[in-house]
């Protein structure tokens, strides 16, 4: 007997005869499975990569917090938490610096970024009616994170400088010391919840900067020279002096060039005259005293510049970074706002067209085709800045071939520009044009130029721009922030 199957035309058809279109589907359905399983497989890994790109750029200096079209005034800078904003430091997602009172009493203070809210504060100096006075300047007390700043492999540490030194301006505008030091202190807090680690007594000092387990504190002698002393973070002892020569200067109370500042595990120690030496962490001196023009440390901190001959037509700038070799390179280096790290071997010169240098060789790489200027954006191999060729002009330059890859008119003439980044887009500030209430923020395309968007600044204010990783705004002809913008 023969096995038969009744299909919905009720004829019969025997079983051999059933072509095996089951079989053929299992195998196609296979498949696509593997296929489908493959496609989200892939997204998944982009994904992962894209996060894992957008977390790196999120941790660059000057990189900002996603910013949107919807902006609004997230909380407004009072005078007391204006120092906070500006001198403080990003810590755990917080924002921690010195805050002095009405009394002049100091405190340490922890900000939520987005609210502005307290979230702690510990007090550090009692109320002083010199402080206290309006317009005074505070003193050097400061706070940074600690390097690696860990305790017992859990808590994240800021350390604050205590002097009782009190800054003043001088007739021709320079920085001179209205009050000398004479006590200072050095305060570890948990920067998680402000309590004290550790308060240790120090040399008098007018500057402090942070080595791995040490600070180091440093003020101008009687005939202004520096004195540096450094000791362990948190017990105080004495590790190290150093005492320069005497300037060559006459000091005349200048301090406006005296500060210390870190770069790996060196310290630079400024003199009022322009004068730097480059001590080790040991306290030995790792360069000689030298005069410069101008001395400063690229965003990252990762290695500082130090430019002379300048005032004689030979601008020559050394690059000084740990564990290799000095570079010297002719001219005069642009300021990288944002750099990646994707240009290591090219190093940017200022002038009205740009130059890029072979820092190995000295030689020019290429030379911009229009008039350029600074500082400028180094994201993903292509190097941001804007031009002074057409009215707002904003220009993306290939970093290693010097060609144009897009061009865009932001704003006019008479508009001031403002390049900026959150890693996604660049954006472009402007002060406002004619006629218009308050400045704009502008979105373009990283790899197109394509304007994506465009807003107005919020209660009618001039101008935004970078603070740490923070969009802040406020009016054109002052630096100080009025609020601090984000997304509603």
């Amino acid at each position: 007997m023969q096995q038969v199957e009744v299909v919905d035309d009720d004829r019969p058809v025997a079983a051999a005869e059933q072509p095996p279109v089951a079989g053929r589907a299992r195998r196609w359905g296979v498949a696509l499975l593997v296929m489908a399983l493959v496609l989200v497989g892939t997204q998944v890994v982009l994904a992962a990569r894209d996060r894992a790109a957008s977390a790196r750029f999120a941790q660059l200096p000057g990189v900002l917090r996603p910013v949107d079209p919807d902006l609004v005034a997230r909380w407004a800078v009072d005078e007391a938490d204006a120092e906070v904003l500006t001198e403080g430091a990003e810590i755990g997602g917080l924002l921690v610096g010195v805050r002095t009172g009405p009394d002049g009493a100091q405190s340490v203070v922890a900000l939520d970024p987005q609210t502005g809210s307290d979230r702690w504060a510990t007090a550090l100096a009692d109320p002083d009616p010199a402080l206290g006075q309006r317009g005074a300047r505070a003193s050097r007390t400061s706070c940074a994170p600690v390097p690696d700043g860990e305790q017992d492999g859990t808590e994240e540490l800021v350390a604050c400088l205590v002097s009782d030194a009190l800054l003043g301006t001088s007739a021709r505008g320079r920085l001179t010391l209205a009050r000398v030091p004479t006590t200072s202190r050095v305060v570890v807090v948990n920067a998680a919840d402000g309590r004290v680690v550790a308060d240790r007594t120090a040399p008098a000092a007018l500057t402090f900067a942070l080595l791995p387990g040490l600070a180091v504190v440093a003020a101008p002698g009687a005939d202004g020279h520096a004195e540096v002393t450094a000791q362990d973070l948190l017990t105080g002892e004495v590790r190290w002096r150093h005492t320069s020569p005497r300037p060559e200067l006459d000091r005349a109370g200048d301090v406006s060039g005296f500060d210390l500042v870190t770069v790996g595990d060196l310290v630079a120690v400024t003199e009022a005259g322009s004068a730097v030496t480059l001590l080790a962490a040991d306290g030995t001196v790792a360069r000689e005293r030298e005069r410069y023009d101008r001395l400063s440390r690229d965003e990252a901190g990762a290695r500082l510049e130090v430019l002379s001959g300048y005032l004689a037509f030979r601008p020559v700038t050394t690059i000084v970074q740990p564990g290799r070799d000095d570079r010297r390179i002719p001219g005069r280096l642009v300021h990288r706002a944002v750099d990646d790290g994707s240009l290591p071997d090219v190093e940017l010169i200022e002038g009205s067209r740009m130059q890029a240098l072979d820092p190995a060789s000295g030689d020019a790489v290429w030379q911009a085709d229009r008039h350029t200027s600074g500082p400028v954006l180094v994201l993903r191999g292509l190097v941001y800045c804007t031009s002074g060729d057409s009215a707002g002009e904003i220009v993306a330059f290939d970093g290693r071939t010097g060609s144009v890859v897009w061009t865009a008119n932001a704003g006019t003439y008479d508009q001031l520009a403002r390049l900026m980044t959150d890693g996604r887009v660049l954006l472009v500030g402007l002060t406002p044009g004619e006629d218009a209430a308050a400045g704009s923020l502008s979105a373009y395309s990283l790899t197109g130029g394509e304007r994506l968007w465009q807003a107005p600044l919020p209660g009618g204010l001039d101008a935004a721009w970078t603070q740490g990783h923070l969009l802040v705004a406020g009016e054109s002809g002052d630096p100080a922030p009025s609020a601090v913008l984000g997304s509603s």
